[in-house]
């Protein structure tokens, strides 16, 4: 039997597969292999079709050897590609604030911080350049060491989104963004488009309903593309967890990256990933968080997250919220079991919990504040069906090394080397 026998009775027995417990991302992985057998095979045969012209040959690997010598592209073997999306502004932000002077991170006041912004890099012509820096170091890195063969950033613009809408305390408890991280965002927008890496913002607006989040983006693309390519998702940004699916996974930047792989008992030599970072696939997320990653919405509706001001539901955390997802795995189904009830009803299911599931009766909190969890799993959800007219090619890595250099010199950036 050739390979192309067995690829067509792997798809003639999916039923087969699963009946032997496969799971899908298995058998994603199964055809992955004999694709690249029969990849391997088709390799061969044209290498013996080259070796009958050594003429042929030597132009061919003079053309590659130009090529790789000009541009910041990678193998384009369909068995190791991959889609690197990146948190651009998770990973901006970071940067600016480990950079800053110690009398910046030390200040009280916006006033004490303003005085000490001379201290900052900067350009000559004083353009800062801190987070920039950071950034462009960290991507270039992952390009060489993690190979991905398309890549895509993806920005915030504005707090004015369409969650406004829904809910206009929204990210309302967050501070103000400084000038020097705020002026940074247009400085990376523009290297990034100048050198051919597509980015994803929308344009500020008064009409909200049209514009949406980084996380939006990245939910977008991670859908669109995840049943062509493998997609890797890059950020400190824990929301990002809700998008981790069968060929679609969280690289989670985190100093918590070893302890996580302790508790997973993984080894992260054995992974390919970025420095302090942590891959959650579906069975890993399990695994640390104990839920599904359409799960990770239902929870926050529940506990609610502070960094967005998202309320959730008062006085309920992880305690009451993971037990009662386990038990019925939705917000939905957990109002299901409870609308109707009369009070005599309520006080037995209430006991019943307590002893199936070791929780205290958070029944009244549970009903008054319903509405509020149902606008907080609004909030929650990561939009992945934004219209977007990108097609995956688009997103090819192909970063002109030339005018690469002339980017980083324009904005001194000459230590940035390791590409």
């Amino acid at each position: 039997m050739d390979l192309f026998d067995l690829l067509e009775q792997n798809q003639a027995n999916k039923d087969k597969i699963k009946e032997s417990e496969l799971t899908r991302g298995e058998y994603i992985r199964l055809n992955s292999y004999v694709g690249s057998r029969m990849n391997t095979d088709f390799r061969i045969k044209n290498k013996e079709t080259i070796k009958d012209n050594k003429k042929e040959k030597s132009i061919s690997e003079d053309i590659v050897k130009i090529t790789k010598e000009k541009y910041l592209n990678l193998d384009s073997d369909k068995s190791k590609e991959k889609l690197l999306i990146i948190d651009g502004s998770s990973l901006l932000s970071t940067n600016y604030f480990a950079r800053l002077p110690r009398q910046i991170m030390f200040a009280k006041t916006i006033e004490e911080k303003e005085l000490h912004y001379d201290k900052i890099l900067q350009t000559k012509d004083g353009i800062y350049t801190n987070g920039v820096y950071g950034f462009m170091q960290v991507m270039l890195s992952m390009i060489k060491q993690q190979k991905p063969t398309h890549i895509a950033v993806c920005l915030d613009s504005t707090r004015m989104t369409f969650r406004k809408l829904i809910y206009d305390d929204y990210k309302g408890t967050r501070k103000p963004i400084e000038v020097p991280l705020k002026e940074q965002y247009d400085l990376l927008r523009e290297i990034l488009e100048t050198i051919g890496v597509k980015v994803f913002i929308s344009e500020p607006s008064d009409n909200y309903e049209n514009v949406f989040e980084a996380d939006d983006f990245a939910g977008t693309l991670a859908k669109k593309f995840q049943e062509n390519i493998p997609v890797a998702l890059y950020t400190k940004d824990e929301d990002y967890l809700q998008l981790v699916d069968y060929n679609t996974t969280v690289w989670m930047n985190t100093s918590k990256a070893s302890s996580l792989a302790e508790i997973c008992n993984i080894d992260l030599k054995h992974f390919n990933l970025p420095n302090n970072t942590f891959e959650y696939s579906v069975d890993l997320l399990k695994k640390v968080k104990n839920l599904k990653p359409s799960q990770i919405i239902d929870y926050k509706a529940i506990s609610g997250d502070t960094s967005d001001n998202i309320p959730g539901i008062k006085g309920l955390g992880d305690t009451t919220s993971i037990p009662l997802l386990q038990k019925y795995d939705t917000l939905e189904d957990i109002y299901k079991s409870i609308d109707g009830l009369d009070d005599k009803g309520l006080k037995i299911l209430a006991t019943e919990w307590k002893n199936e599931l070791g929780i205290r009766n958070p029944m009244k909190k549970l009903i008054s504040e319903k509405e509020n969890a149902f606008m907080s799993k609004k909030l929650a959800t990561i939009k992945t069906d934004i219209d977007l007219d990108i097609t995956l090619d688009d997103l090819k890595l192909n970063i002109d090394k030339s005018i690469l250099r002339e980017q980083l010199d324009k904005y001194e950036m000459k230590s940035i080397k390791d590409f």
